[in-house]
């Protein structure tokens, strides 16, 4: 997986070698590179903005692909969740999206349905919600029905947390070759955050981040980059 650092020196070698004032500054970078996160992220999503009236299927859809589950992975967590006495349960603090929604034991599951269906499976005969529980989004949390359901377990897509380059220059090494512009080597202080996803997606991050810099490149032209860079490190 690629460090901070790895992704920084790729955006820099990129910049670099199409455009001649190439130098993305740290703080650029850690401003882009969430954005370009953010868009990655909608687009796994299903980027449901791109919908075509009379056919509201996204281009990508999280739930059913498994190529996309699969890119999701480090940001899909389970939780358990204490419900209180009305039914109610807060978000986890980085909720973003419910993947499925089980009972405490036995992973039965609990149906997510709209406010506007609520009446209707709340007061259904054939399907009570006695032993077939419901639950609808609120806008801090989950509202369970029956309301004295105790405990689910939740599986839910995480907002992964913003990546920064926060390193410092090595004092030990004076000035190598390090960097893909030849700078000094450096390390991370303590307000690094490196990525969580894996190299594939973090090459579609870079993809991104580089367009909204202004560098249009195809996926494969960073990825020889990004070969560029580790053998110059080695």
């Amino acid at each position: 997986m690629m460090s901070i650092d790895e992704v920084y020196q790729l955006v820099l070698y990129s910049t670099s070698k199409n455009l001649q004032q190439g130098y993305v500054s740290p703080q650029d970078f850690n401003l882009v590179i969430n954005q370009a996160q953010k868009s990655y992220l909608s687009y796994l999503l299903g980027a449901f903005q791109q919908y075509q009236p009379g056919r509201p299927i996204a281009r990508v859809q999280f739930g059913q692909n498994t190529i996309i589950r699969t890119r999701m992975a480090p940001i899909i967590y389970w939780q358990d969740l204490n419900v209180d006495p009305f039914g109610y349960a807060q978000y986890p603090a980085d909720y973003l999206q419910v993947d499925a929604m089980f009972s405490i034991y036995g992973y039965n599951r609990i149906r997510a349905v709209q406010q506007d269906s609520l009446y209707s499976y709340y007061n259904s005969v054939i399907d009570p919600v006695a032993s077939n529980p419901i639950y609808i989004l609120e806008d801090t949390g989950f509202h369970f029905y029956p309301e004295n359901i105790g405990q689910a377990k939740l599986s839910y897509v995480a907002n992964p947390p913003d990546m920064v380059w926060a390193y410092t220059i090595d004092p030990g090494t004076g000035i190598p070759t390090y960097s893909a512009n030849g700078g000094p080597s450096v390390i991370p202080t303590t307000g690094s955050v490196d990525p969580v996803w894996d190299d594939a997606s973090i090459l579609e991050i870079v993809v991104r981040a580089l367009s909204i810099i202004g560098v249009n490149l195809q996926l494969n032209t960073v990825e020889q980059y990004s070969m560029v860079i580790k053998n110059q490190g080695q």
